[in-house]
Formats: structure tokens, sequence, C-alpha cells
């Protein structure tokens, strides 16, 4: 069972690494050749057809999940949309979020079907309770303004198109709030397991007190975790406990074990119950019930999904009475996951569940080992923080060196007191709600004592290693590596494991050469950030945007791009100006690098180090590489965009010009003062393309070969300008938006330039 396991999930790989999607028609070809090698008399034929067979039911699902898509002629106009509310909204102070099953969308008097989820917000009017006017499984005739996905990709950042893709959304937009939105109906049995989880929802908000931790007591009883700020997420990361603060296989299996001792025990006292039915198939049965409506509170996510297939395999192994083979219910669950949802393998969750069981069912089974559950649970712990290192770092950038203890501690911490408290918390607030919300108290009082303990794991200054897998061999070695060193203590060739593992640590990040400089401009929306790289030396040039707490591009774009690079610290950090989509990213990356220097217009906008002014005539030499900067002089300051610092990077004839967002104004200061050093070959464009910016005589004397944009998608300000384009084209320059090219990098030597690069068209993938 296993070997074919692992060959559907190959099939299944093998259309993701596709840069586009191929047609229906392959569907029923990769079918016509899977039959042919499955009636070959060899067994060596079977892998292959099996592999087959994992692609054709990946891209038949993908159609289905991409047979709907916004027409174009209706993004960022105002629509009509009648459907469900798909998922339990979640309130912020001004805002509410959303999933939303469209069946049918009208612009004018043009109405067509439609298939799929929108995600959107609402905003409310101030006298509005968006709280107790939407719910999920409602049905609503919304307006709306909606565009199609687009997410910012860069190296190490996260792929929102491939998140939506295996979410099922098609879109995102907003609602009109000022417009005329009709809830249409209302019934039980639209959604009615979300409609559960959301009235348990409600009533533990309305009855626990707000703490630090309450948010998670919402979390481990239905599994929404829309509540919790980035701070304490960061002291999971850290910790390597993550895993714990959300519903998973591990809590799962708490629940189920439990209940099967439980019923088995309970049965085992009457004697008739004994006679008519085996205490031990009473108990498996009780577990499974117990299984699937923890999985049920959790919204069946693929952790839960892969714990139920496994718990159900065991029941019916008990059932006919048979030895049972785990991992054969591991394949079967692996693949149960795949019918369900192939797109599964898109998700973290994913590889998590499956890896860390794995590893579990590798380490444990076919070993002589002490008896008790503490040496068992203390061999787990050591199986999931050392197995699942690889992974780790493939999917986050770091492991933590404290996993182990910490989870020693929070696993029987959460999975013996926690959860089973917030479950009965939740039940008794039905029946007794005095007596509910004071159980609830108290799972929130146990927690936050456990987080006290993670906290003080998390600030650690050695307890988290910062790393990054350069490639799938560095990654498939370091796992193969782990698989060695996990391996029966005496079994000959264990430490080869070792070898196996240098790769992880010892690659080498390919580097500019001395007087070479590779420059990166990321895509952070409608704002910037870019990094410039020589032999020895990194510096940032802006942070990028932050809106809130969930998009903060300082830390998921650059922080991330940054460890990509195996960067250790940040030489300089350039803000050029105040303004939130140059700066907002800031304090991310001061607290997560060493920053040498800071320099920028605005020193009392960063308060939290010691900044200086980035003044003309300032230059510097790195590896090689000439820095200048060219703008402002000390009373062109405190001009908002127009003082703005402009940064000259020379290697050998080459030349980088990064002018933040100085408009006509600096650019005739410009000309007055620096016009013989304004050529540059790469123009990071003034004020993102405004028409507020581009005089015709400073764009003829920097004449550049290429100029960069760096845009939102559909960005409000509708930049960059067609007038500005126009003007550029005049230039015969190769124009360049970060919407379609995502990340550019340039690699420049004192001779040539490389690039550039387009991290969207290295990276295409069928979704994008």
């Amino acid at each position: 069972m296993l070997p074919y396991s692992l060959a559907f999930l190959s099939g299944v790989l093998l259309l993701q690494n596709l840069p586009s999607l191929p047609q229906e028609k392959w569907v029923w070809l990769s079918v016509i050749f899977s039959s042919i090698l499955l009636y070959c008399p060899y067994k060596i034929f079977k892998i292959p057809a099996v592999i087959a067979l994992g692609f054709a039911w990946c891209l038949w699902f993908a159609h289905m999940q991409t047979r709907w898509a916004l027409p174009n002629d209706f993004e960022g106009k105002t629509i009509t949309v009648t459907g469900y509310i798909a998922s339990i909204p979640a309130h912020s102070e001004q805002m509410t979020e959303f999933l939303f099953s469209i069946k049918q969308l009208q612009l004018n008097h043009h109405i067509q079907s439609a298939h799929g989820l929108l995600h959107l917000s609402w905003r409310s009017l101030g006298f509005e309770k968006l709280e107790k006017k939407l719910h999920v499984g409602d049905q609503w005739q919304l307006n709306v303004r909606l565009k199609k996905i687009h997410g910012n990709l860069n190296p190490g950042g996260f792929d929102y198109e491939a998140h939506a893709l295996q979410q099922g959304i098609r879109a995102t937009g907003y609602v009109m709030p000022k417009l005329k939105n009709i809830l249409l109906s209302t019934h039980w049995y639209s959604y009615p397991i979300d409609r559960v989880r959301e009235m348990i929802k409600i009533k533990i908000e309305n009855h626990l007190p707000l703490t630090q931790t309450s948010p998670w007591i919402v979390a481990l009883t239905v599994g929404e975790r829309n509540g919790i700020d980035e701070a304490n997420w960061e002291v999971l990361r850290n910790t390597g406990t993550n895993h714990l603060m959300a519903i998973a296989g591990l809590h799962i299996g708490f629940m189920t074990g439990f209940s099967f001792v439980a019923i088995g025990w309970l049965w085992r006292r009457h004697k008739k119950l004994s006679l008519r039915f085996p205490a031990q198939l009473a108990g498996a049965v009780a577990s499974l019930c117990v299984g699937l409506l923890y999985s049920a509170l959790a919204g069946f996510s693929i952790p839960t999904q892969r714990a139920c297939i496994m718990i159900t395999f065991f029941l019916l192994i008990i059932l006919q009475r048979r030895h049972a083979r785990v991992w054969q219910a591991w394949s079967m669950a692996l693949v149960g996951v795949l019918l369900l949802n192939p797109l599964s393998v898109l998700t973290d969750s994913f590889w998590l569940s499956f890896g860390a069981v794995a590893f579990i069912i590798y380490g444990m089974r076919g070993r002589l080992a002490p008896q008790g559950w503490w040496w068992k649970i203390g061999r787990i712990q050591w199986l999931m923080a050392v197995g699942l290192i690889p992974l780790g770092i493939w999917l986050f950038q770091q492991f933590s060196l404290v996993s182990f203890f910490a989870n020693s501690i929070a696993i029987p911490w959460v999975g013996f007191l926690v959860v089973p408290l917030c479950l009965l918390g939740s039940l008794l607030l039905n029946i007794s709600t005095p007596l509910g919300t004071w159980v609830l108290i108290l799972a929130d009082k146990i927690l936050g004592v456990l987080w006290l303990i993670l906290t003080w794991f998390a600030h650690l200054s050695w307890g988290s290693w910062y790393l990054s897998i350069p490639n799938y061999w560095a990654l498939g070695a370091a796992i193969l590596g782990m698989v060695f060193l996990l391996m029966p203590i005496g079994m000959p060739g264990r430490y080869i494991g070792l070898i196996w593992l240098l790769p992880l640590f010892c690659y080498k990040i390919s580097t500019p050469k001395r007087g070479d400089v590779w420059f990166t401009l990321l895509d952070v929306g409608q704002g910037l950030s870019a990094v410039v790289q020589t032999e020895q030396h990194i510096l940032v040039f802006d942070a990028g945007p932050k809106l809130n707490a969930n998009y903060d591009m300082g830390a998921s774009v650059v922080v991330p791009f940054l460890r990509s690079l195996r960067a250790k610290q940040v030489d300089m950090l350039v803000i050029s100006h105040g303004d939130n989509d140059h700066i907002g990213g800031a304090p991310a990356i001061l607290k997560q690098f060493l920053v040498k220097k800071v320099k920028t217009s605005v020193p009392k906008e960063l308060p939290m180090v010691s900044a200086s002014y980035c003044l003309r005539g300032e230059e510097w030499n790195w590896d090689n590489v000439n820095f200048k900067f060219l703008y402002p002089t000390e009373h062109l300051l405190g001009f908002d965009n127009d003082s703005s610092c402009v940064l000259k990077v020379t290697s050998g004839s080459q030349h980088i010009l990064l002018t933040g967002d100085i408009e006509k104004f600096a650019e005739h200061e410009l000309i007055k003062t620096e016009e013989a050093n304004l050529a540059a070959d790469i123009l990071v464009a003034p004020h993102h393309g405004s028409k507020t910016s581009a005089v015709d005589a400073f764009l003829a004397d920097v004449h550049p070969r290429y100029v960069l944009f760096p845009i939102g998608y559909r960005n409000r300000y509708h930049f960059p300008h067609e007038e500005v384009i126009e003007k550029y084209n005049a230039l015969h320059t190769i124009k360049i938006d970060t919407v379609a090219a995502g990340a550019i990098t340039f690699k420049i030597s004192q001779t040539k330039l490389i690039g550039p690069l387009c991290y969207r068209q290295l990276q295409a993938r069928y979704w994008r």
C-alpha cells in the first residue's frame, strides 16, 4: 500500500510544477494510459500507472476549481452578487471579513452564473453591528467591487495565489456598505456544521473575559484563529509549538484515546453490555464518534481529516479482529486526504501533519525499548523535534532549539488539561452558563500559566536558528539524513546521516563577486523595498508598507527574502521618507536583524534606533562598489515626498538610481546640482510612476535602459500614469513592473548587466 500511496502523491506533485494547466483531454489520456499499464502482468508497471492516476485526478480537480474566473470587464466595477456566507465571519474594530460562495453575479442588466468563493471585507459604517448582522450560511445579495486573485511573489515569501487556489477562492473584494445589501434567507440546514461552530464561538467570546490567551480557547474549541495577534504567533514559532494551538491530529488523538479508555472501562463494569458487545469495540466506536465530532468543530482541517481516516482504519481493523498495520493506515489517510482535495499539497499543514506521523511511526516501531507512557511520550517528542527540522526550515526558514523541551511541557499540558476543559466548558455553556463560564475561565488560567513558560522559552537569545534550504535536492538529502539518524541504536551506517545533513548547514549560497552588485526590487504591493547585495555587504532601501498585523511587508516579504540569502545582518537600512508604504515594514527588519546603520530623511520617525540623515555628498565603497547619496541637502528636509533619499549605486560602468518618492520639485533640484551624475542603466521610477514626477529634462539626464515600477495590482492611484509611460516610451526604455514580474533581480558586474530575472516567470506555475 505504501509504495502506491507515494506514487499517487507523486502524480499530484507532478502537476504542481507545471507552468500552465494542461487541457482536460489529458485527464482521459492519463486514465487510459494508467488502465493499459495496470493490465500489464509485470508489477513494475503498476507504479507509473498509479502516478498517472494521481496526475489525472489532480488535473480534473484543478479544472473544476478554476472553471469560473472573474471576467476582466467586471474588475473594479460595482456588481451585484448572490450567494451564501461560507465561513464564520471574522470581526475586527471596523471591518468584517468572510468567504462568500457565489452563485450569480450581475453588472447592469448582464447576469451570469458563477461558482467559487470570494474573499470579501465589509467595512462598518459606525452605526452598523455586523456581528449581529452577518452569519455563516445566510443567503445575501451584495453590492461589491472585485478583483482577480493576485499576490506578492518573492523568494522566500508566502504564495497567496497557491493558497487561494487550494481554498477555492476565485476573487477578492469589498462590500459597498452604502448601497442596498439584502439578506435573502437564513436556514438552519445551510452550512449546519459551521453554524454550530459559530454559535459556540459567539458564546465563548460573550462569556469568557478577554485575556492574552482567551483567543486560543476559541482556537482550541472551534479552530478559529482570527483574533490572535502576531506577537503570540511569534512565541509559538520560536518554541516550535504552533501545531498545538489549533485543532490538529494530536488533539484528536488525545480525545479519541481518552474516549477509548474511558468507554471501554465503563463498558466492562456492565455485564450485560459486555456480553452483548465487546468493550474494545465499544471503545473504538466511541472514539471514532468523538474524533468525528471534534474534527467537525475544526471545520475538518487537513490534520483532522488525516486523523479521522486513520482512526476509521483502526476501527475497521478492530472490528475484523485483525492485526493493525500502521503504515497501511498512514497510506490510506494520505490517499483519502488527496482524494478529498489533491491541492492540499500546497499547504504547510499537509506536509507537517503527514511528516510528523511518518517520523513517529518510523521511530517507534520495531524498537526494543523500556515500558511506560513517559518513555513513549518523550520518544515521540524527540522524533517530532528532530525529524521535522528539514521541513521546518523549508517552510518557515527557522527551527527551534528549545522545541523538544517546550513541547514536552506543552503537549501533555494542552492535551490532558486545556483541551478537555475547553470542550467541557463549551458543552456546559448550553446547560448551565455560570458553570460553563467557570470551566472556560479555569482553562484560560491554566493556559495562561503555560503561556508564561512558552514566552520565557521564546525569548531565549539562542532559542531559534534561522536558516534556509536552497533547493529540493538539499531538502531531500536532509530528510534522508534524518531517516538514517533515527534508525535503531546499533544499526550499522546510522551516522552516515550526518553526511547527508551537510548540505543543509554547509551549502554556500551564491553571492556577488568582488566589484559586482546584485540588485533586487521586491514585490511589496503598493510600496517600495529593494535590496542591494555586494560580496560582503547588504543594503536595504525602504521596507514596504504595514497596514496591520496581517499586512506587514517588512515581516512577510523583506525578512523572508533576507533569510533566503542567509543574511546575518543588514549593513545599512535606508528609509527614503516617512510615508507608510516606505517606512511601515522597518520595525520588523530592525527586530529580526542587526542593522549597523540607518539612514533616512526622517530620523524622528524611527525613535527605536540611532538614525542619521541621508545627505547629498555622502559616499562610501563596499567591495569595489560605490554608493553615493545625491539628495536631499540639509535645507531641503521636511518636504515629505520631495525630501526622499536618492541613492546611486555604481559598479564599473553600470549604475542604479533609487529615487524614493521624489516629485518634480526634487527632480529640478537634482538637475541643478547633480546633472552630470544622473545617468543610470536602471532607474526605480520616482513616486511609482506618478504624473507628479518624471520631468522631461530629468528623464533625459538619467536616460535609463530599464525603468522599474514598484506598484500594487489595480492600485487606487492608477500608477504608473499613462503620461509617464509615454515619456519612457519616447526614450525607448524597457519598462517592468512588480505586478507582472514579481520580484525583479539584476546581476551586475563592472562590464555587463544580467537581467532582468523576473521571479514570476522563473517560478511560473499554472495557478499564477
